[in-house]
């Protein structure tokens, strides 16, 4: 098994994590440059893409039924081929009268199948170099494809959006629909070929042979822990836009007032609630939240009770030290994930808002080809050290270097210095966060390794922090359209310190063993 090990790594993890990157980035990143270019403003571009990114958040719930049930394999290759499909469905989304609506339904189902596939993934990379030293060497090889995935989709998609706009005359819903179509394609086909490059280890076993039902069974107690997330999540969402308003009544309520921001608009911004009085609007949708929480948490312990997918996930959160794990997956990364939600909208707004105004193709080489070659370099780096250092002697040098870049975008936003800063101050940043990426990865693994359900809680680490990367682009909408963006940047450094705090009090003695 340790030769077969050493040999895995470089047939199955490039074309698997490159495959990865690709919806994550047309989610997180791609998307915000769409639906700028069809007319959509800041805010609800930041809470949408937010929203649909929220599959990824919800592996930390979809992690059992993923562990429990098929081999890891089936997964990755089936949901390849729903995304695949998914890609293609939101090319021809692209062209229509309800673009914006229709491509973010797609979007969120193919990031559902994205999600579940990231999850076989990253655990089967565990059970197919199970190492500590060799997961860590292996963390910036994974990374660096990874970053490549990302790379063909914002440079490479970007890019071509661009050309097509600026330089063949095609109109953007048009030129993104045909973009979308060559990126589906591309997906496709490297998709077939890495059917061939997965191993089938014999590691690779559900956790315990499920009893006749159970599959059934463990899906609808997914189903249950789903809609308790999402009524969670409108309920947060809804609850803060009436705080809002009710802060701008009680403090300000003047129309043009310095509080006009945190007021509800007099007309719904979002074609999914049209025809609704805004008020109205936001009681219905705090109505359905609380319904999906009561119906959904009543069936979460009605089906958990005595499952393996509960002891799934009990294990993890009755493991020691908790709250020092908690807080680390929820702040490590916050502000630079404020950073990374807004700064193509930063990039691209113009300087009349407060952006620097570019065009998709310039965007296309700072975000695509300096920040991407940064990120990938920093996740070779970042592996490399730990690799030698160890992760506790190497986790403070990287988690600064990881946060203090932010500062050159606070410094872009006052001065305005143009294009040419902007490539070396999105490599410098990418590079950094790719260096403390790589430690924020080791760590999750170290901490999912500690009980039987590995997968379960590695998926419910990286769930956890995707939670709080989409958590985090809502915020950052919000506060760019309260204070703009050199309000945002300087939020972005204090919300640094909780996560630089939580180091302090990680189990160390246990990561390290």
């Amino acid at each position: 098994m340790p030769v077969q090990a050493r040999k895995l790594p470089p047939l199955f993890v490039p074309g698997v994590y490159f495959l990865q990157a690709i919806p994550v980035a047309l989610v997180q990143e791609v998307a915000s440059i769409v639906y700028k270019d069809l007319g959509v403003a800041n805010e609800p571009i930041t809470r949408w893409t937010s929203l649909i990114a929220l599959p990824w958040a919800l592996q930390m719930l979809l992690g059992p039924l993923v562990d429990l049930n098929f081999r890891k394999r089936q997964w990755i290759l089936g949901g390849q081929f729903v995304i695949a499909i998914g890609l293609i469905l939101a090319a021809f989304s692209l062209g229509t009268a309800s673009a914006f609506e229709l491509s973010l339904v797609i979007l969120g189902l193919t990031a559902f199948a994205s999600a579940m596939c990231n999850i076989a993934t990253d655990g089967f990379y565990m059970l197919a170099i199970p190492d500590h030293r060799e997961q860590a060497t292996f963390a910036g090889f994974q990374s660096t494809f990874y970053r490549f995935g990302r790379l063909f989709c914002t440079f490479g998609l970007v890019g071509v959006s661009g050309l097509l706009m600026n330089h063949a005359g095609v109109p953007k819903p048009t030129a993104w629909a045909l973009t979308f179509g060559i990126g589906a394609v591309i997906y496709a086909l490297v998709s077939a070929i890495n059917s061939r490059a997965v191993p089938r280890p014999d590691a690779d076993q559900p956790v315990v042979a499920t009893e006749p039902g159970e599959n059934r069974a463990n899906i609808w107690r997914t189903v249950a822990v789903l809609l308790t997330g999402i009524g969670v999540y409108f309920a947060v969402g809804t609850v803060t836009r009436l705080l809002g308003q009710v802060i701008w009544q009680s403090v300000d309520g003047q129309v043009d007032g310095p509080l006009k921001n945190w007021r509800l608009p007099v007309e719904n911004p979002d074609a999914f609630l049209a025809g609704l009085p805004v008020m109205n609007a936001q009681y219905v949708q705090l109505a359905v939240a609380a319904g999906l929480i009561l119906v959904g948490s009543t069936w979460v312990r009605a089906s958990m009770r005595g499952s393996e997918m509960g002891r799934a996930f009990s294990s993890f959160f009755r493991q020691p030290s908790f709250p020092a794990i908690l807080a680390f997956v929820v702040f490590y990364r916050f502000g630079e994930a404020m950073v990374s939600k807004m700064s193509p909208l930063f990039l691209k707004d113009p300087v009349a808002s407060g952006g620097l105004g570019l065009n998709n193709e310039t965007i296309a080489q700072i975000k695509g080809v300096m920040g991407v070659v940064g990120i990938i370099l920093g996740g070779i780096a970042g592996g490399i050290i730990v690799s030698k250092v160890g992760l506790r002697k190497s986790i403070w040098p990287l988690a600064i270097g990881m946060h203090a870049p932010n500062l050159l975008y606070l410094w872009a936003a006052i001065q305005h210095p143009g294009i040419a800063p902007m490539y070396a101050i999105d490599f410098i940043d990418q590079f950094a966060y790719g260096v403390g990426y790589v430690a924020y990865t080791i760590i999750l693994m170290r901490v999912a390794q500690q009980g039987a359900f590995k997968t379960s809680h590695f998926a419910i680490g990286t769930g956890m922090g995707a939670l709080c990367i989409a958590i985090a682009g809502i915020v950052s909408g919000v506060i760019q359209q309260q204070t703009g963006y050199v309000g945002l940047f300087i939020a972005v450094m204090v919300m640094t310190v909780p996560g630089m705090l939580s180091l302090v009090f990680l189990p160390w003695d246990r990561l390290e063993s």
